[in-house]
């Protein structure tokens, strides 16, 4: 994933804000970009690992930049004598998990805060699979990822001005124009769902489940 900057992305807010601190208009973007994140589970990324014969539960590590979300998809690699055969494990509620279920090839997974998956059944075999995670920045972050900026800029600067626009007793602190720019951010936060609900395709499409193809 590309990361940029955090500070470069500033200018506008900064003309905007004159004479607040940049470590307060950094927070202020970093904080608009996580919330984003996080409503519309937009930033994805691909994560490889291998489920372990007789290990139920695993870890998804830390990042230094970039915060877990939610676990989006998962596909495993079984090896065959005609080549390798691929299948997709589905998302499921763990409390249904049945606990005297033999091992076998996991056809199931169950994201557990913070960071961690189940499967089930456990596997009877060690199985690569590549999991698609969502993500947003760390709080504080100094390096945030590039992707969203390119279309959401504009409204991630929305979300950042709104907090500004909040804080009390300052020079910039406006009520008013907190609002409007309020109301941008969570058109921005809707139109970031509307992409995720679509597949990044245009036009509309039924929201439905469907399974995350790896590629």
């Amino acid at each position: 994933m590309n990361l940029v900057s955090a500070n470069d992305q500033l200018v506008n807010i900064a003309q905007i804000c004159r004479g607040c601190p940049t470590a307060t208009l950094r927070r202020a973007f970093v904080r608009a970009l996580r919330e984003w994140a996080q409503q519309t589970m937009w930033l994805t990324t691909n994560v490889q690992g291998t489920l372990v014969t007789g290990q139920q539960q695993y870890t998804l590590g830390n990042d230094p930049d970039l915060d877990i979300v939610a676990l989006k998809g998962m596909q495993g690699t079984l090896a065959q004598p005609t080549g390798n055969q691929y299948f997709f494990l589905t998302p499921s509620d763990p409390t249904t998990w049945d606990p005297n279920m033999q091992p076998g090839i996991p056809g199931r997974y169950a994201y557990v805060p913070q960071a961690q998956f189940a499967v089930a059944p456990i596997p009877n075999q060690d199985i690569p699979v590549l999991i698609t995670i969502a993500v947003q920045p760390k709080e504080g972050a100094v390096n945030i990822p590039a992707d969203p900026l390119i279309k959401y800029s504009n409204e991630i600067e929305s979300g950042a001005l709104a907090y500004l626009y909040q804080l009390p007793g300052q020079p910039w602190s406006n009520p008013n124009l907190a609002l409007v720019e309020a109301k941008r951010f969570s058109a921005g936060i809707a139109n970031g769902k509307s992409d995720v609900q679509r597949k990044f395709n245009t036009g509309t499409q039924r929201a439905r489940p469907r399974p995350i193809l790896f590629r």
